[in-house]
């Protein structure tokens, strides 16, 4: 969640600000682990074409009350692990209310993800979050959060349905230019119902799968235009399992052009 509105959500606390939002991001990425073809290691890191498109609408509703409608598209495409290539696609409903510097939001988030061209989950989510534009500043911060229901559709014949709970942080400073930086971290932990022996055929564990995940980020942009910038981000993610395939730390450098409106 740490990667999502908050930059529109200060815009929107701004007087004057468009109704309308479309940006769009287009680069490359290094992941050191891609998906969960092994252990981990030098061996399953990767080059990737990375596209990212966003869009919105901030309903013209007057008093303190407001309504977000927001879309989100992701694609990569692998250099060697192409059997990883990701499309996720995003659609949230976002309630408002605002005091001051202040915007209580609550997203109602669905997720449609596929995994080399086949259905791999659909995800539910709501994140209940709260805003804070620092007066007399081009900064703000945001609590969030994170309830998820993830329905497992990929033909594995594992059950990983699975529901997560968690929250994050993130923090933005906005330049004159509209370049910005921000940052975010996220805690989340998802139980499966899929168990440990699933995974381990030598295992006699009952147990279910249970992961803890960790994610920090910086992003930052930098406008030549009001159109037309440039965008790198940087990703650790570290998972801790009682699956040892998905116990690992992962690094994910992105950068490109990014356009917006």
């Amino acid at each position: 969640m740490g990667k999502g509105g908050l930059e529109n959500r200060v815009a929107q606390m701004k007087s004057g600000s468009n109704p309308f939002y479309a940006g769009l991001r287009l680069g490359g990425l290094y992941d050191s682990r891609v998906g969960s073809n092994s252990d981990g290691g030098d061996e399953d890191g990767d080059t990737a074409l990375a596209a990212t498109l966003s869009a919105g609408w901030q309903a013209p509703i007057e008093g303190d009350f407001g309504l977000r409608l927001d879309y989100g598209g992701y694609a990569d495409f692998h250099q060697d692990f192409d059997e990883y290539d990701v499309i996720d696609q995003s659609v949230s409903f976002e309630p408002q209310y605002t005091h001051g510097q202040l915007t209580y939001s609550m997203p109602f988030v669905f997720n449609y993800a596929l995994e080399d061209g086949d259905t791999d989950y659909n995800k539910y989510t709501i994140a209940p979050t709260l805003t804070y534009l620092i007066p007399e500043t081009n900064q703000a911060i945001a609590f969030y959060g994170i309830g998820s229901t993830i329905d497992d559709r990929d033909n594995n014949p594992l059950d990983e349905d699975a529901d997560a709970i968690g929250a994050g942080c993130a923090y933005v400073l906005f330049f004159q230019n509209s370049s910005r930086i921000r940052l975010s971290l996220d805690y989340q932990n998802t139980k499966y119902d899929a168990r440990k022996s699933e995974y381990d055929s030598t295992s006699v564990s009952t147990d279910k799968r249970d992961d803890d995940t960790l994610v920090a980020g910086i992003d930052i942009q930098y406008q030549f235009t009001e159109i037309f910038g440039i965008y790198t981000n940087y990703s650790f993610i570290h998972s801790s399992s009682n699956v040892d395939t998905y116990d690992y730390n992962r690094n994910i450098i992105e950068g490109g052009i990014a356009l917006k409106y």
